[in-house]
């Protein structure tokens, strides 16, 4: 059997690697090599976590709130090298206890999709009866009112929640038809069940279908094509989260987790960010649900959606990110006006130049260059990573740099990570696979 590409795979609890034990041949061999992927390679796909004592040191400051889908992900990316943005593979159930409550560091769960905030240094308790935190509706964001915008994301989130749980049990007939690979590869039957859907059949009328309220649907919904010979499947070194086949959809067996219709509930805090002519960020704040399968908590958490939304080229809006998360809800600070939590602050205080003035380069260039309009996870660090291509030889060189991940894969593939000097240049950059 051919070496697994685990490369993406670090810091695994011994429940992670017993599930991927049996795509293995190899037992042993193969929870050797997952122990064994580099730590600094774990802080990079981080974007932001935790600096251990041994690798590079970067202060994030989006740091607190980690869902536990994390580490399941990271299992799955291991052999599902080809899901999209919604293709998350369920190796999981719900986690009990506090198996990865915040506070464990070697426990703790970190998000590829949900990027985290720090928390306050100290918060007061906060009650069920926190008052929406929404400013006076009538002041003007750069050409938008707080009402416009509350208007427009409460008007696509519950499309993504819609395309969330596209993947999950409670939309999937397990009974009905389905499909069976063996595959000579990962030496295992692969069942594939097929997605009764009312709005598409096959992958390009879903794109039509979600790209009503999506920007890039197709990095969102991976999908792969085996025309009408499953055989291509037998000796592929990816499992694909979704196939068409005769054209129609089929969705591996491993779903995902459904995520609870948040949507429907009473926010009990939202905060716009980033408000810009045609795009903005939006938080909104409920308390935690308790049939939520897909995040952690319980009654004292709070779930938070992270939405980015842009106008496409025709004036329409729409959905570049959404990532939901949960935490603690003493640990939420409720009286930030900034729910990216203090980099807006910590730019000004350690750069010549400001936030909104980096976010905005840092935007333009990742359109230009790479198409990309998803969610971005910012820190600083003191040391650059091996492998980083300097783009830009003039740059202020004293360590003290700002460091940009895009939270979601490049359309070619590869997460990216952007690096800028003090004065908001960006002078590196290093695509990980």
């Amino acid at each position: 059997m051919k070496d697994l590409k685990l490369d993406i795979l670090n810091r695994a609890d011994d429940d992670i690697i017993d599930s991927l034990v049996p795509f293995s041949s190899d037992d042993k061999k193969t929870k050797k090599r997952i122990l064994a992927m580099s730590e600094k390679k774990f802080a990079e796909l981080q974007r932001g976590s935790e600096s251990e004592k041994d690798e590079i040191s970067v202060r994030g400051v989006e740091q607190y709130r980690r869902p536990v889908w994390y580490k399941p992900l990271c299992a799955a990316a291991a052999l599902v090298i080809m899901a999209g943005g919604f293709g998350m593979f369920k190796f999981m159930g719900r986690t009990s206890g506090r198996q990865f409550a915040e506070g464990d560091p070697d426990k703790a769960a970190a998000t590829t999709e949900a990027e985290t905030t720090t928390a306050a240094e100290t918060t007061e308790a906060i009650t069920e009866n926190t008052t929406d935190i929404t400013g006076d509706a009538s002041v003007n964001l750069n050409g938008h009112t707080f009402e416009e915008l509350k208007g427009i994301a409460d008007s696509l989130l519950p499309h993504y929640i819609e395309a969330r749980n596209l993947y999950s049990e409670e939309y999937i007939d397990m009974r009905g038809e389905q499909l069976k690979v063996n595959s000579s590869y990962f030496k295992v039957d692969m069942i594939y069940y097929k997605l009764n859907n009312p709005n598409f059949s096959s992958y390009d009328e879903l794109k039509n279908y979600y790209g009503q309220y999506f920007i890039d649907p197709e990095r969102s919904f991976y999908c792969f094509n085996v025309g009408n010979d499953l055989s291509v499947l037998e000796n592929d070194e990816n499992i694909h989260a979704m196939i068409e086949y005769n054209g129609e959809l089929y969705v591996h067996e491993n779903l995902t987790a459904t995520v609870p219709d948040y949507a429907a509930v009473e926010p009990i805090a939202e905060k716009p960010s980033q408000v810009r002519e045609n795009s903005f960020e939006w938080q909104r704040v409920t308390p935690h649900q308790a049939d939520d399968d897909y995040l952690y908590g319980d009654e004292s958490y709070v779930c938070i959606m992270d939405m980015e939304i842009l106008k496409d080229d025709d004036g329409v809006w729409k959905i570049a990110s959404c990532q939901p998360s949960s935490t603690e809800k003493d640990s939420y600070d409720f009286n930030s006006d900034f729910p990216m939590g203090s980099i807006e602050k910590e730019v000004s205080e350690r750069t010549n130049t400001d936030y909104d003035t980096v976010y905005d380069t840092v935007k333009a260039y990742l359109k230009s260059e790479y198409n990309y309009t998803g969610k971005l996870s910012w820190g600083f660090c003191d040391e650059l990573y091996d492998g980083v291509e300097i783009i830009e030889e003039n740059y202020v060189n004293n360590k003290n740099w700002m460091i940009c991940t895009c939270s979601e894969n490049l359309n070619g593939g590869g997460i990216l990570i952007l690096f800028l000097d003090e004065n908001g240049t960006i002078f590196g950059k290093k695509i990980t696979h």
